[in-house]
């Protein structure tokens, strides 16, 4: 096992790069989030997932990619994730399976208490709605974050990942 010094880990995350998958849609508010905060972030094609890190690790000569380890799903509301519970809920559910590592669900615009009250603009019952992110929960080990300010987005982003590799750098894990 490996393992980094404070000085190494701090450099490595100085030097992350968030990576954006080309497909991801309206995501206007993170990328300005991003650039007022000086984080580097670059376009790519992604398996799976919406949002992921990339790092250039001392040991090795290339570059890390902790899409296998920690991806972000993003969902610009409850109307969206609807349409992909229910219209297209096979390949949802092959995105969340080739997700081998920790996945979070990250639902903008959005409170748990919005599927409750069905506040969203599908027919899909609230019952229905909340069974089926229970169960994706539990069968994906998904992570779920409801954010109602979308303004937020790219923090939750940012920090989700580089705080999950700074935790896997301190262990030795990568």
């Amino acid at each position: 096992m490996f393992r980094y010094s404070d000085k190494e880990i701090k450099e490595i995350l100085k030097e992350a790069i968030v990576v954006i998958d080309t497909r991801e849609q309206r995501c206007k508010h993170i990328i300005e989030y991003f650039e007022a905060h000086k984080i580097k972030y670059v376009c790519e094609k992604l398996d799976f997932g919406d949002y992921t890190l990339k790092v250039q690790l001392p040991h090795w000569n290339r570059a890390f990619y902790l899409q296998d380890i920690c991806t972000i799903e993003r969902k610009a509301n409850l109307n969206e994730l609807s349409g992909n519970f229910t219209q297209s809920r096979e390949r949802i559910e092959k995105e969340f399976l080739r997700a081998r590592g920790c996945l979070h669900l990250l639902i903008e615009n959005a409170s748990y208490e919005d599927i409750l009250l069905h506040n969203y603009n599908t027919k899909y019952l609230p019952n229905s709605f909340n069974a089926t992110l229970k169960v994706f929960e539990a069968r994906y080990d998904l992570k779920v974050t409801f954010l109602k300010d979308s303004t937020y987005s790219g923090d939750f982003i940012y920090k989700t990942l580089i705080y999950t590799l700074r935790e896997l750098l301190r262990r030795g894990e990568i």
